[in-house]
């Protein structure tokens, strides 16, 4: 064995860099997280080539004295905290002391700063493998540090940088995200010589995002659970995307990502956001710094809640709320089956167990326009789609299953004081709960919930689940009886009743065509009497550019016509009723989520989004010929009883069930 030996400092510090710089953005971001701490009021970034050649980042903070200029390049070297209890009621946005010796570990940086008290400044230059040069300067009262040739001496990490117009980009999200956690602050952003972005101080976060976000249409939602103060700004479910690349969460004022808050922020929109689809916004939680663990993360980009699933709850139910009167949405349900409430003893106030009881939601639809009929089918029985959006529906009986534990209903009921926890007031209680005045969540949690929702699911499917249709069915033979709730086709068979979602009928058979037409490259387009001019990210941008013969293939004719604009001059033809910039936006969102995945590994699911979004809705009324046209088309769809998103089409109950549930066996 070769012997053991301790690393080299320089070796041990570009190591360690790796964690806390991982592109120029990371740069930028700790750099004006600096800025921030040093009490600036305001903070301007330049940039050239995307970060890779050069990074300034002024302020006009407290600045630093010759000493301490020269210690904050040492690493753990820091003002923010001195002993662990500190980490407990942390205000600042760094307390590590790593960046800057992260930053020069593996750049050539330059430090210029005078204190405000200081007749003259002090210039530190950095270079690895060279000693620092500290020189008295002419400056202005703050901090102004100078980042060039990031990387050039750790080639291996300089090649994964992607393009200046990528890298670009990924700053400009840092400088907007810093920009929505202080709108007290000033920030600008300047790209090659050229102000991009500037952000004056604003009076709250309102007009701060109001601002940043100006393109979007949000509504304002607010509310107090216990300790925890939601304040949010949402579009409208029709601007949801796929993802979460346009929803931005801060807790306590610092950008983080929280995986189960965001699921809890698309759930409180209810049935009208199909699983995937998240809205666009910024959400700020506050909460009292000891129920938040920040020291989870090199770089700080993640938190840890003293009860996650109380804060998940909290978020549910307070926007839940908000969002129903805002965009005058149904009253959601965040099981994605539904369940009864439990009956309680009159006497004692006790739940039963022989009472616990779990039913099908009969999820409701939200009306979003009125159908409008495509005039004939053709002789195949190609189902031609309707308008454009999308709100999706569950068959009876059939819900879909949550992915995560964060998905499955919580069970409010078993919440109980325990001795030694962190009181958090109301936050984790559903409404019929408000009547308790305080509710405690242990520290140490109990058994697993996923494990605990699993076995929910068990006793569901055991008790009513529907018997499964043969596999050899022909939908064109079904007699088509009625429409329920302009939602469900009820079709009546040999075998039995057959309950069809309409929604997810049909964005089967436009999925399978449109994928049979990719397949054969050979999507017909329908050119647009004027193009659709919108507004991307550079790295967006960027994807339209590389890949634009292979989203002509999809059908869609689009051109880049600046840095952050392209502009769409046709769609499929058989998507034509559905919005060009939708259709457009959820493709690149697909591609941006793939990562270094070609282009090709993404188009099933944005096939997928784009058949949703071009086929017939929940709440759209259907003729009695359009009803089986859908199913004549069904028989010619890779169909296997779900949508391309995983819900199930079809509920079936044969004739021997019906007749053994009205007695007649």
């Amino acid at each position: 064995m070769p012997r053991i030996v301790v690393l080299p400092p320089e070796l041990a510090s570009q190591i360690a860099a790796g964690e806390v710089v991982e592109r120029p953005a990371s740069v930028v971001k700790e750099l004006c997280e600096n800025a921030v701490d040093a009490g600036a009021t305001r903070c301007d970034v330049e940039i050239e080539g995307g970060g890779i050649m050069a990074i300034s980042v002024a302020d006009d903070g407290e600045g630093m004295s010759a000493e301490d200029a020269e210690r904050a390049l040492e690493r753990h070297a820091t003002s923010k905290l001195a002993c662990f209890e500190d980490l407990e009621r942390l205000t600042s946005y760094g307390f590590r002391g790593e960046a800057l010796p992260s930053i020069a570990s593996v750049s050539r940086l330059t430090l210029r700063t005078r204190a405000r008290d200081a007749e003259i400044g002090v210039e530190v230059a950095c270079e690895p493998g060279a000693a620092r040069v500290t020189r008295p300067t002419g400056h202005a009262p703050g901090t102004r540090i100078e980042v060039r040739e990031l990387f050039f001496n750790v080639p291996a990490r300089r090649k994964f940088l992607r393009s200046s117009g990528t890298e670009s980009g990924h700053v400009t999200e840092v400088v907007e995200a810093a920009a929505l956690a202080r709108p007290d602050l000033t920030f600008t952003l300047a790209r090659d010589g050229r102000r991009v972005r500037e952000y004056l101080r604003a009076k709250d976060r309102e007009e701060r995002v109001r601002g940043v976000c100006a393109e979007d249409e949000l509504a304002a939602c607010r509310g107090e659970r216990g300790p925890l103060r939601v304040e949010a700004f949402l579009s409208r479910p029709e601007a949801a995307r796929a993802g979460a690349s346009g929803l931005r969460l801060l807790v306590n004022g610092r950008p983080v990502r929280d995986r189960a808050i965001l699921v809890a922020i698309a759930q409180a929109y209810g049935s009208v956001l199909e699983r995937g689809r998240y809205p666009r916004g910024v959400v700020y939680l506050d909460l009292p710094s000891e129920l938040v663990d920040v020291n989870v993360h090199p770089q700080k980009q993640e938190v840890r809640f003293a009860d996650a699933r109380a804060v998940s709850d909290a978020v549910y139910v307070t926007l839940s709320r908000a969002l129903a009167t805002a965009f005058s949405l149904p009253t959601p349900d965040r099981s994605a089956w539904g369940r009864r409430a439990p009956e309680r003893n009159a006497a004692s106030g006790a739940e039963t167990a022989g009472n616990r009881g779990y039913a099908p939601s009969g999820a409701g639809y939200a009306p979003s326009g009125a159908y409008i009929p495509s005039g004939g089918h053709t002789p195949s029985g190609a189902y031609v789609p309707s308008g454009a959006g999308h709100s999706p529906s569950t068959p009876y009986g059939a819900g879909a299953r949550g992915s995560t534990p964060n998905e499955y209903p919580p069970r409010h009921e078993d919440a109980v004081s325990v001795e030694g926890s962190v009181s958090l007031g109301t936050l984790g209680h559903d409404e019929a709960d408000l009547s308790r005045p305080t509710l405690s969540i242990p520290l140490q949690p109990g058994p697993s919930f996923a494990e605990d929702a699993r076995a929910v699911i068990a006793v569901r499917d055991s008790a009513a689940a529907p018997i499964q249709p043969s596999p050899n069915v022909r939908w064109s033979m079904l007699r088509f009886v009625a429409q329920l709730r302009q939602t469900y086709l009820l079709c009546e068979g040999d075998e039995g009743i057959y309950l069809l979602d309409q929604h997810a009928a049909a964005e089967r058979v436009t999925f399978t065509r449109l994928r049979r037409e990719y397949q054969s490259r050979a999507v017909p387009s329908q050119a647009l009497l004027f193009p659709a001019v919108i507004d991307v990210t550079a790295t967006e941008a960027e994807i339209v550019e590389q890949c634009g013969a292979e989203i002509a293939e999809v059908g869609l004719e689009v051109r880049v016509r600046g840095p952050e604009s392209v502009s769409i001059h046709a769609v499929p033809r058989l998507l034509q009723r559905a919005s060009a910039e939708r259709l457009l936006r959820d493709l690149l969102s697909e591609v941006s989520r793939g990562g270094g995945r070609a282009f090709s590994a993404a188009v099933d699911l944005a096939l997928a989004t784009m058949a949703c979004h071009g086929s017939v809705r929940a709440g759209d009324p259907l003729t009695a010929s359009e009803a089986k046209a859908l199913l004549v088309a069904l028989d010619q769809a890779d169909f296997a009883g779900h949508c391309p998103h995983g819900r199930p089409i079809v509920t079936f109950t044969s004739w021997a069930e019906l007749e053994r549930k009205v007695g007649r066996r």
